[in-house]
């Protein structure tokens, strides 16, 4: 246990560029923007004014950005992974720790454990302090709008509070839902190195074409067949890669009316959606990767 601790908190150390120091840059420069566009007076809340408008306005624009936080988190994973497994092969790296021993099993586990935890908590450290920021930005608005109200702390603790829950969630199963993604790419990295960025996308994108150049017909790329264009393989690759909440109504109403920002019941219809068998089966075929991209380091990569 001490050893996978090490190796995850090693994955932390050699990765603070893109999980720390670089988020730690991107709110810095979002608390200058603020400051700047309210020092300018460019500030517009394309809100309806009216009381509770100034939580509202905090609200939306920390789910918002809780989105863009996760865009960002799922980008830099995906060039994490097609790095990560075989970044020590590069630097001999791997021979030290097969030294201790360590087993190639343990070695590209740890880096799928710290993906999935410690590398993303850094990330959404950035995110709840971006909410300390749009807090700020909230009671400045109330200087530019007279007519809106400064949140109270205990109102706007409560808002967050929601919004963190439901962001944590979201966060939690989102890498779950792709972790057989992530690790697929990490096992192409384990044979190809980097080339894995292409490879992702390309070896699908083969076998989605000799489906229905064999078994479906050419005719199906144009023209659809029993109502799936691309035939089943695409089918399901469309649905692995969909995941979240599509709620645009909520949003809607409550950006024009006075209807408050239901994040709670956003909650629950997000995980009402989500087809569990399939996030659990993800979670073991993303170990399976692991497994045979440990057994090929193994058996075939000796330096």
């Amino acid at each position: 246990m001490k050893s996978l601790i090490a190796l995850i908190r090693r994955e932390q150390i050699e990765h603070r560029a893109a999980f720390l120091y670089a988020p730690a840059i991107v709110l810095g420069l979002f608390a200058v923007t603020l400051a700047m566009t309210f020092a300018m007076n460019r500030m517009q809340v394309p809100l309806a004014v009216s009381g509770g408008s100034a939580l509202k306005f905090f609200t939306i624009a920390f789910l918002f950005t809780g989105a863009l936080w996760m865009t960002y988190l799922m980008m830099v994973l995906f060039f994490y992974f097609a790095d990560a497994f075989n970044a020590d092969r590069r630097n001999n790296a791997m021979l030290f720790w097969k030294s201790m021993p360590q087993s190639d099993f343990k070695i590209l586990m740890s880096k799928l454990l710290a993906a999935l935890t410690i590398l993303p908590v850094q990330v959404f450290a950035a995110f709840i302090l971006t909410g300390v920021v749009l807090y700020a930005a909230t009671a400045a608005a109330t200087l530019v709008l007279p007519a809106l109200a400064v949140p109270g702390v205990a109102e706007t603790i409560g808002a967050a509070g929601q919004v963190l829950w439901f962001s944590a969630v979201y966060a939690v199963l989102a890498l779950l839902w792709y972790a057989p993604f992530f690790a697929w790419v990490g096992a192409l990295s384990t044979v190809a190195g980097r080339w894995s960025i292409p490879l992702a996308f390309l070896i699908p994108g083969l076998v989605v074409l000799a489906e229905n150049l064999f078994v479906r017909g050419l005719g199906n790329l144009i023209l659809p067949m029993d109502g799936m264009r691309g035939g089943q393989v695409l089918g399901y690759l469309r649905q692995r890669l969909t995941f979240g909440v599509d709620d645009h109504d909520m949003f809607e109403r409550a950006m024009t009316t006075d209807a408050p920002v239901d994040v709670g019941g956003l909650l629950a219809r997000f995980l009402a959606g989500i087809d569990w068998v399939q996030l659990g089966g993800g979670v073991i075929v993303a170990v399976l990767l692991v497994y045979i991209a440990s057994e090929y380091r193994r058996r075939v990569v000796l330096t």
